[in-house]
């Protein structure tokens, strides 16, 4: 004997609502209708599925175990019928991306070329900040910044464990010579950068075969932004620590040296954030998908690229 599908499905709805008459009301049935398939199951299972009183209805011990079997059923349904639909439809609207400046110059705004090709009736509004974004507070749709994982209710795909390095441009280092240890840097000149949330200046940490060694910086030059450190130490200024991705052209085309390569200093983590939801739109599943493949294919976020 065939189960009753639509019997099951009623089934489902009723137990939470817990009230046949709401059901019916939202299946659009009539609640001696709904009562009836209700009957029918329940002389399919041959098991009593719900305690009935004139005031309410409650599951007995078999329909709550039966309940929870059938709920997450009809879930597996549901998303077959969603992936069905999404691989018939077009993605369409606007996605809310946020980002710092470090990764959106260089990398992720040449990206989105390709990305338009492919999905013609998806926009992007970009939000590009010294931070990293908060998709609650933002209310965007999609974050990509690094460092601790955030609070609540988010979702974090890790898109690249990217190295700092130290390095310095010919000019300085021909002038003022070049660090042969960690100890010599204190007669340099050092480029800090500030920490844009909680406004102390990020000491450098190296990791070598005698352990990590950790250097407090009294820069020359202090900086709470990013590319204003890198141009700093491209002018000459002085040495700095900064993001493997973001040295790696000036390394390539000879405008930067990494210096004291024996030593390595503790990778951070760029992560791309979304809101945990039931469901994800289209758009935005999108575009995530789509960063998280790019991103991790360029060559700048391998480790070891600018060694």
């Amino acid at each position: 004997m065939r189960p009753p599908l639509r019997a099951i499905g009623t089934f489902v709805r009723c137990a939470e609502i817990g009230s046949f008459s709401k059901a019916a009301l939202e299946l659009g049935m009539t609640p001696q209708a709904v009562s009836g398939q209700i009957k029918q199951l329940e002389d399919w299972v041959q098991v009593r599925l719900f305690h009935r009183t004139t005031r309410k209805i409650s599951l007995t011990e078999e329909g709550a175990s039966f309940f929870e079997h059938c709920k997450s059923g009809m879930e597996t349904i549901d998303d077959g019928v969603r992936a069905l639909r999404e691989a018939t439809s077009e993605a369409v609207g606007t996605v809310r991306l946020a980002m710092p400046y470090v990764i959106s110059r260089g990398y992720i705004t040449p990206l989105l070329g390709r990305f338009f090709d492919l999905y013609p009736r998806v926009s992007i509004e970009l939000i590009v900040q010294n931070q990293n974004p908060d998709v609650v507070e933002q209310s965007v749709d999609l974050g990509i910044g690094s460092g601790p994982m955030p609070k609540g209710s988010i979702i974090a795909r890790r898109l690249a464990s990217v190295e700092l390095v130290l390095c310095a441009a010919p000019a300085y280092l021909e002038r003022f010579g070049t660090p042969a240890s960690i100890a010599d840097l204190k007669r340099h000149r050092c480029v800090a950068l500030r920490h844009p949330r909680t406004g102390k200046i990020m000491p450098w940490t190296f990791k070598g075969e005698s352990g990590t060694v950790t250097l407090d910086l009294e820069g020359c030059l202090t900086t709470n932004d990013t590319d204003t450190q890198r141009q700093a130490v491209l002018s000459g200024v002085g040495i700095g620590q900064l993001a493997s991705f973001y040295v790696a052209p000036n390394v390539r085309a000879g405008l930067l040296s990494p210096l004291l390569i024996g030593y390595t200093a503790p990778p951070y983590h760029f992560y791309l954030y979304m809101l945990k939801r039931t469901k994800i739109p289209l758009k935005t599943r999108v575009l995530a998908d789509y960063l998280y493949r790019e991103l991790r294919s360029l060559p700048d976020f391998q480790s070891g690229t600018v060694r």
